[in-house]
């Protein structure tokens, strides 16, 4: 009896040696529906992660807010009820030194603001942010330039924007910025800025050119603008519980697929822009190409003072110089 008890312990011991990792399933929410070049770009990230953990973890992507707004999205990470999120300026609402990112013309270019990113000033905020919010950084994907489309009022000029009605994100900076405009901003999820234009609650709305396109502007508003005012970008967060359950070669195949997904998207968006301006052209919309944005920079001004005590006067100037690089 003794024999086949200590046999049987020896059995199940090398069973349990020989069971596989139980596999990890990670949940990824983002805004944008499955044709946007951000769904493909998470697609390629879930790919990587799988290949490279041999399997071992395995990311489902909910886009269309399925999961929830951006703030919703934001506060599930932080309690890790969502593993992985894509996510745009709210993240400055919870740390609001990023509100940085988003000052109107303040970047020169992707390789300016990318400069910044990169720098140990924003790699420090990133690490703060985890260690106080519960909400780690992967990337930083940046978007073509956000311009301006309207209903039925074509926008030379910042005169033409007098007591239009314009959808922002609710994030304050778009608020504060819409207003030196002199705009009536009306802030509102993006998954409603499509039936407000069709209905007329709002007179305009902005954001890049692939929002424009993928998510059917065309078909609700007449005219854009390219006044490229921001430059901004989406936050690739990922839960500090999930990561935190990795092991360090788990923690570095996603940080790589990261990476990775970010160079694509950016990638697909430099090539595709132009692409897109014209098949809107196509659709019936009137670009306006080279608006007089010198209103538009001089309000701006005030916007960057107004937020110089949120992100620090040094970090601004940092910013600043190394546009002049």
């Amino acid at each position: 009896m003794r024999h086949l008890t200590k046999t049987a312990a020896l059995i199940g011991a090398i069973g349990m040696l020989a069971t596989p990792a139980l596999a990890i399933e990670a949940k990824l929410g983002h805004l944008a529906p499955p044709e946007d070049p951000r769904h493909e770009s998470l697609e390629l990230f879930a790919e990587r992660v799988a290949e490279g953990t041999d399997g071992e973890i395995s990311v489902s992507i909910y886009p269309n807010s399925t999961l929830g707004g951006e703030r919703e999205l934001v506060e599930q990470a932080q309690a890790g009820i969502t593993e992985l999120a894509l996510v745009g300026s709210i993240v400055a609402n919870f740390y609001p030194a990023w509100s940085i990112i988003d000052m109107p013309f303040l970047w020169n270019d992707e390789e300016h603001l990318s400069a910044f990113i990169e720098s140990d000033r924003a790699q420090g905020w990133a690490a703060e942010m985890a260690e106080e919010l519960g909400f780690e950084m992967l990337g930083f994907f940046q978007r073509n330039p956000r311009i301006l489309t309207t209903r039925n009022q074509p926008v030379n000029s910042i005169e033409d924007l007098s007591g239009l009605k314009v959808r922002v994100p609710d994030i304050q900076v778009y608020t504060d910025t819409w207003r030196a405009y002199n705009v009536e901003p009306a802030p509102m999820p993006a998954a409603d800025f499509y039936m407000a234009l069709r209905l007329g609650m709002i007179d305009g709305m902005e954001n890049p050119v692939e929002v424009m396109y993928h998510w059917k502007i065309h078909e609700v508003a007449d005219y854009l603008s390219l006044t490229n005012h921001m430059r901004s970008g989406f936050f690739f967060v990922a839960s500090k519980n999930f990561m935190d359950s990795l092991t360090d070669e788990q923690r570095a195949v996603v940080q790589e697929a990261a990476k990775e997904a970010q160079d694509y998207l950016a990638q697909k968006n430099a090539e595709g822009a132009a692409e897109l301006l014209d098949k809107l052209r196509a659709e019936g919309m009137e670009i306006i190409e080279n608006p007089d944005i010198s209103g538009f920079v001089e309000a701006s001004r005030g916007v960057h003072e107004q937020y110089m005590d949120v992100f620090g006067r040094d970090a601004y100037d940092e910013a600043v110089a190394l546009g002049s690089r």
